[in-house]
């Protein structure tokens, strides 16, 4: 519907999508704007990423606490997660476990690392690199085996260190599922800690047992 208004022999108002001004340089006619699809469609996409994120991250918050100790003063251990996360986990708009950091800091981060399964035993390995810089002998391993799907978050400092080369963690055999796994290394005073290193999935399954057969 038009609307519009005439006074002094002037004319002003709407009419579709063209505005009609009446001036102190006479009249004229400008089109409304227009909403700009293209930020629209960004911040769809952002509102995306930010809720993976979140998602994600909501089993983890404990563990944060010690996965982000070197974190920024004006930031807690969440939005520190939260930054590193839009930094580096996504691709194409999609949160990529591969990339995920659940752990930054400043420690040099394990070499050769690898996990492997057997029964319900992740075992760790890795190779001792405590002559690299920011590198302890006494640095001590930090696992994560997250099921996202599940919301199932199982991590532990463990008493294992650069120069044991390896460390086991029993998974209770209730918690059958896909895990994604990760580790780094932190300090004895638990202020400092590396960047952490995707291991893989592995699959936890039900053994088979006399009663099954």
């Amino acid at each position: 519907m038009a609307k519009v208004n005439i006074f002094n022999g002037g004319i002003s108002g709407k009419v579709g999508q063209m505005v009609i001004v009446n001036g102190k340089n006479g009249t004229y006619v400008r089109s409304l704007p227009t909403p700009n699809d293209k930020k629209s469609e960004a911040q769809l996409k952002q509102r995306g990423k930010m809720q993976q994120a979140n998602t994600f991250l909501k089993p983890l918050k404990e563990f944060l606490k010690i996965g982000f100790v070197e974190r920024k003063p004006t930031q807690n251990p969440y939005q520190a997660a939260t930054s590193a996360l839009m930094r580096t986990a996504f691709v194409d708009n999609e949160l990529v476990y591969g990339r995920a950091r659940v752990t930054e800091g400043s420690l040099c981060p394990p070499a050769q690392n690898s996990v492997s399964l057997s029964d319900h035993v992740a075992i760790f390995k890795w190779d001792d690199n405590s002559g690299d810089v920011e590198a302890k002998a006494t640095d001590q391993a930090v696992i994560l085996i997250y099921n996202p799907e599940k919301q199932l978050a199982i991590w532990e400092i463990k008493k294992e260190t650069r120069k044991d080369k390896y460390c086991l963690h029993l998974i209770d055999s209730q918690h059958l599922g896909c895990y994604q796994v990760y580790m780094a290394f932190i300090n004895k005073k638990r202020d400092k800690i590396s960047n952490s290193n995707y291991l893989g999935a592995i699959e936890l399954q039900k053994t088979i047992t006399e009663e099954d057969i």
